[in-house]
């Protein structure tokens, strides 16, 4: 990491541009007050603030590299397709960085985190999340070459029994049964989460490749599985509800109050952009507690991982947890899904049953569950409908709306959930800039 102040500078057409990297701990604490505080300092003299939100599984090196390079591609664009903005332009740029990256795999790291053991990293969470005696049995299984049903049985109880104590990270607890723990063995059971796949871009929720849209993957038995490989599953299972947990505490504890600070002691525009977890973390930062003294200006959300149902007015009785985003951002909210972000398709739904997940129900049709997430079915049941368009080209504008979201097919051009950096979603970010 660094201790520069900025991060770097930039050199455009707009003429210097700083770019800082505000770093958080995982209960949502500043770890880089004196870069906060000169971001807030210099903001006051800027016209337009971007702040960028990583997603799961990023260390340090892949997540500056992944602002590197949206960055790189939206300065081209804008310098190619740009149109002159009838208002002063002094940008600023903002890169949360949190603590993303000790839940992974080999094969889902990418670049290699050096010194981390994937299996320690794991079990270093279930001491964290669990008591003494439940961690230290998870950790007994964990080290056995093979495993009965019996103790799978004991190992989905366990972690059924956390996940029931887990709340929502906006403070609101819904009053529902308490996960059943043969349903969460059985999800288990049918969801690949820790079967090996290629390396892939960082950023992943859970590996990207995965049997395709309607291939049925080999039963357990039959694949040669074991009731150990049903433990590990669910434990990977258990780290997705963590991760995602730890994006709504550092948006709600910290991120929440820088983005007050520029709201309350700047007059420039503000854009969020948040890739995947980024995406709920920038989201609980909007929307925990009262509104911002000003209405943020514009928020890309490129495949995110919550709730589809997460901007609803009314499932079953309670609001969706970012309904109030809505009513805080002058300019509709653009967020995009695919089909070929498998993560979000197929295992989000699977990996998030706990009651404070909903809309943040079973409903028949599209979604497959009332757990889907956004970046894979796009935006279900907002207030007044959404705006469904295809991702347009660059070049292309889009379409003129009275509508509060844009529901966005980028199908064509978002090729898996980490594949976000693309001229089309630099292109989204510019047309918000230059309305």
């Amino acid at each position: 990491m660094t201790d520069n102040i900025p991060w770097k500078t930039l050199t455009t057409e707009s003429g210097a541009v700083p770019f800082y990297i505000i770093q958080f701990d995982k209960d949502g604490q500043c770890t880089s007050p004196k870069a906060l505080a000169d971001l807030l300092k210099v903001a006051k003299s800027k016209t337009d603030v971007f702040l960028f939100a990583h997603g799961w599984n990023n260390d340090w090196e892949d997540a500056t590299e992944r602002y590197d390079k949206f960055v790189e591609i939206l300065l081209d664009v804008r310098r190619k397709h740009g149109k002159p903005l009838n208002r002063p332009y002094e940008p600023v740029l903002v890169g949360v960085f949190w603590p993303s990256a000790i839940l992974t795999a080999p094969w889902e790291r990418g670049p290699d985190i050096a010194g981390v053991d994937p299996l320690e990293s794991d079990l270093e969470v279930i001491d964290d999340a669990l008591p003494h005696d439940d961690a230290a049995t998870i950790r007994a299984l964990l080290a056995k070459p093979d495993a009965s049903t019996e103790e799978a049985e004991r190992a989905a109880k366990i972690i059924a029994s956390a996940l029931d104590r887990t709340g929502d990270e906006l403070g609101s607890e819904a009053d529902a049964p308490p996960i059943d723990s043969k349903d969460l063995l059985a999800t288990w059971k049918d969801a690949p989460f820790a079967e090996p796949a290629p390396e892939q871009d960082p950023g992943g929720f859970i590996e990207d490749e995965a049997p395709a849209e309607g291939e049925v993957p080999a039963a357990p038995d039959a694949a040669g599985f074991n009731p150990l490989a049903w433990i590990r599953d669910g434990v990977r299972a258990f780290t997705v509800l963590q991760m995602k947990d730890r994006a709504g505490k550092v948006g709600a504890n910290g991120v929440a109050l820088m983005l007050r600070a520029l709201a309350d002691d700047t007059e420039a525009r503000i854009h969020l952009v948040g890739h995947s977890y980024g995406a709920k973390l920038l989201m609980s930062a909007l929307c925990i507690g009262a509104a911002p003294s000003r209405d943020v200006d514009s928020v890309l959300l490129l495949q995110p991982a919550f709730s589809c149902y997460g901007f609803t007015d009314d499932l079953e009785g309670r609001p969706g947890g970012y309904r109030t985003a809505i009513d805080r951002v002058r300019q509709p909210i653009i967020a995009t899904r695919s089909d070929h972000d498998t993560p979000l398709r197929r295992l989000f739904h699977l990996a998030v049953r706990r009651s404070s997940d909903l809309a943040e129900a079973q409903i028949a049709g599209e979604p497959p569950s009332k757990f889907a997430a956004l970046g894979g079915y796009g935006p279900q049941w907002v207030p007044g409908g959404a705006e469904w368009i295809d991702l347009p080209d660059v070049g292309d504008p889009y379409p003129a709306t009275t509508k509060r979201i844009y529901g966005v097919d980028g199908t064509a051009y978002i090729s898996s959930h980490g594949a976000v950096e693309t001229r089309q979603t630099a292109w989204a970010l510019l047309t918000q800039v230059m309305d």
